[in-house]
This record gives structure tokens, C-alpha cells and sequence, in this order.
């Protein structure tokens, strides 16, 4: 009885030496598995940062390419305009009948000029920080209706709630947008229109242009991916309707 208790007692010991020995295993492959999701997670939040970091530096880029375009457009383009218009008021005065022509000349150049002054106006981030974002878009507005072939209306409720920094990217994109309907899509008519709901602004750009295939990545240019890039970095959602009847873009961006 004695040899039978004693094989008893070390087969007991042997399982529970081998269970701790499991228990151990298992405990370790926990930890490192803890210690391994720890890291994925550091390293996802060092790439999240330095892509961040990257979209930063490349709006900054673009915002100061864009202010540099404004200095130009008012400083040499503006004023090789305005000096046009003044040689043509000169040839008015001098000529006893000034024809029809020239006088739709001189017109069209101080419209120019004015058209000129706005786009400078827009292109310039510290002259578009002093106002809101629907003040700008108002702008914008006045400066494309003036051509009285594109009708652009804007809508809404109130004001965004959203930092000034975070209305001039957001405004970008809005531009983005119109400017991609008027130029590839032939848009005559574009409505903006802008609400606060569910924690999120939204902003909606309808047009009634040809459309194109927003599943086809290929013929995505440079706009739709810098549209991208910027709601990205407002940390929201850009999505794209659209066929030969007219283009939707919903923009989501959270508060």
C-alpha cells in the first residue's frame, strides 16, 4: 500500500508540475501576445501621426503655393491689366468717336480687374481667416454668378461649429469641388448647402454637370485626391454620387 500511495503521490505531482508548467506557458504567451498588441498599437499610432504630420505640411505648402499665386495675380498680373485699361481710356479720349468696341474693351477690363481682385482675395489664407467660411463661399458666389452663366446658391441654417483653421481646409475642399463641376463637368448650376446634426457638420454639393464614374480610380485627378487629403485630415468622410444627370458630394466632418 505503501509503493502504491508513494506512485499515487508522484503521479500527482507530476500533473501538477506539468499543470503549473501549462499555466506558465499560457500565462507568458498571454503577455507577450498583450506586449505585441501593445506595440501594433503604438506603432498604427506613430503612423497615424506621421501621416498626419505629412498631410499638415502638405496643406501648408499648398496654402503658401496659393498665397504666393495671390501676390502675383494683384501685384504683377493685376497691375499689367489695370495699365491696359488705362493706355485704352487714353486711346478713348484721344479718338473723336470712340467705337462700340472699345468701350465693351474697356468694360471687359475693369471687369477683369475685378474679377482679378476676388481670385487674389480667395487665394490668400490671412484674408480668408478674418471672415467665416459661408462669408467666403458668399464671395465666391457673387464672383461666379457675375458671369451669368453659372448660377451658384448656397444654404443654410447656422454657423459651422469649427475652428478657423478647420473652416479654411474645409473651405478648400468646397472650392475644390465647384471649381472640378464648372470646369470638368459643365455645370450650369451648383447649390452648397450646410447643416449641423448628430455631433458632424455636413456639407453637400449638388450640380447638374455630365458626371463622371467615381469607381473608376484611374481618371480620379489631382482634386478629388486633395479633397481626400484634407477630409482626412479634418478626420471625417468625402463621398461621390454621380451620373450623366449632375454630381453629388457629401462631406461629413465631426466636431
Amino acid at each position: 500500500m505503501d509503493s502504491f500511495s508513494d506512485e499515487v503521490t508522484i503521479i500527482l505531482v507530476g500533473c501538477t508540475f506539468f499543470l503549473l508548467v501549462a499555466i506558465g506557458i499560457i500565462i507568458l504567451i498571454q503577455v507577450h501576445q498583450k506586449k505585441q498588441l501593445h506595440f501594433l498599437f503604438e506603432k498604427k499610432e506613430l503612423q497615424n501621426r506621421y501621416t498626419e504630420e505629412l498631410l499638415k505640411n502638405r496643406i501648408e505648402a499648398q496654402e503658401e503655393t496659393l498665397n504666393n499665386v495671390s501676390k502675383e495675380i494683384h501685384d504683377n498680373i493685376g497691375q499689367l491689366v489695370s495699365s491696359a485699361k488705362l493706355l485704352v481710356g487714353t486711346a478713348q479720349r484721344k479718338m473723336p468717336d470712340v467705337g462700340d468696341t472699345l468701350q465693351q474693351a474697356e468694360l471687359s477690363l475693369s471687369q477683369a480687374i475685378q474679377e482679378l481682385r476676388s481670385l487674389s482675395k480667395s487665394l490668400n489664407s490671412e484674408w480668408l481667416e478674418q471672415f467665416n467660411f459661408f462669408e467666403n463661399l458668399r464671395s465666391e458666389a457673387l464672383r461666379i454668378n457675375a458671369t451669368k452663366e453659372i448660377n451658384l446658391t448656397i444654404s443654410h441654417q447656422q454657423e459651422l461649429v469649427m475652428s478657423k483653421e478647420n473652416q479654411l481646409i474645409l473651405f478648400r475642399m468646397v472650392q475644390e469641388s465647384f471649381q472640378n463641376s464648372i470646369k470638368h463637368g459643365q455645370a450650369t448650376h451648383i447649390n452648397i448647402t450646410a447643416e449641423e446634426k448628430d455631433q458632424e457638420s455636413v456639407i453637400i454639393i449638388e450640380d447638374n454637370g455630365t458626371g463622371f464614374d467615381p469607381t473608376d480610380t484611374t481618371r480620379q485627378g489631382f482634386g478629388i485626391l486633395n479633397m481626400k487629403n484634407r477630409v482626412s485630415l479634418l478626420g471625417g468622410q468625402a463621398q461621390w454620387q454621380s451620373d450623366n444627370t449632375g454630381t453629388t458630394v457629401t462631406i461629413n466632418i465631426p466636431r
